[in-house]
């Protein structure tokens, strides 16, 4: 996987409606069909329709966010890469994930390195969003962090920027301390009933049962109860899924 396979062209159609008094359609004249208030969001290189959309619907294309988003990074004073294992990319939805390397946290066993999370989609499933998370080293865990850090976030009716990337990757830095802290609790709190309740409810009860054992709960610590759910979904999951249950389970653990 390379960024051009994120980068295909899409472009906006007209949508003519049969009046059912006229058996040609022209789109160049306007009495031959009826109004709309909607267009077609269509792949430009198979020419296949990827949605209908109402004219307010402003067209993101993955292309710009890219370009828009490596011209920030160029200036933000980080090294960094694209994780393009725990990223991915159809005609209707994409993410992308960014790992700054040398921004780590830690746990008793691993380095954990802050990463961004860009996601774009065509079909209305979801507006722009930039998130930021971490990669864990030991087992490439994928790991968001909504509930602490900043986030962009931007309808498609409304435009996005990432005006003061910078100033975010600073900010983030400025909370790794709370971060670490609430690492630190999670690896010394053992799960109990009521965390197990909540991860059934909040995020999945058969994704539960998958990562924990009945008699392992009171022994282990919610930090490896977390990193057993992050593990299941980087990597059993098809990664067009994992970010739902990744921010499920980060309001979870509150992280």
């Amino acid at each position: 996987m390379n960024l051009e396979k994120f980068c295909f062209n899409v472009v906006e159609r007209k949508i003519a409606v049969d009046d059912n008094k006229h058996s040609i359609i022209n789109l160049d004249e306007k009495s031959t069909f009826l109004p709309s208030d909607y267009k077609a969001i269509v792949r430009e290189d198979n020419n296949n329709v990827i949605s209908i959309v109402k004219d307010s619907y402003k067209l993101v294309r993955n292309a710009e966010l890219i370009d828009l988003l490596l011209r920030e990074l160029a200036m933000c004073g980080h090294t960094f890469r694209f994780d393009f294992a725990h990223s991915f990319v159809d005609s209707n939805r994409m993410r992308l994930v960014i790992t700054f390397p040398e921004l780590k946290l830690h746990d008793s066993e691993s380095d954990i390195a802050l990463s961004a999370y860009l996601h774009n989609s065509y079909d209305q499933s979801e507006g722009v969003r930039f998130i930021f998370g971490a990669i864990r080293s030991i087992c490439s865990n994928g790991m968001v962090f909504g509930e602490v850090l900043s986030r962009y976030y931007s309808k498609h009716t409304s435009g996005f920027s990432f005006e003061n990337l910078s100033d975010k990757l600073e900010e983030a830095k400025e909370y790794f301390p709370v971060l670490q802290n609430r690492i630190n609790r999670l690896e010394h709190t053992i799960v109990d009933e009521f965390l197990m309740e909540k991860v059934s409810d909040k995020v999945s009860k058969r994704l539960a049962e998958q990562v924990i054992a009945e008699h392992e709960i009171g022994k282990i610590s919610q930090w490896k109860l977390y990193n057993r759910l992050t593990n299941y979904v980087s990597h059993e999951l098809d990664p067009a899924y994992a970010a739902r249950y990744q921010h499920k389970i980060s309001k979870v653990f509150a992280l």
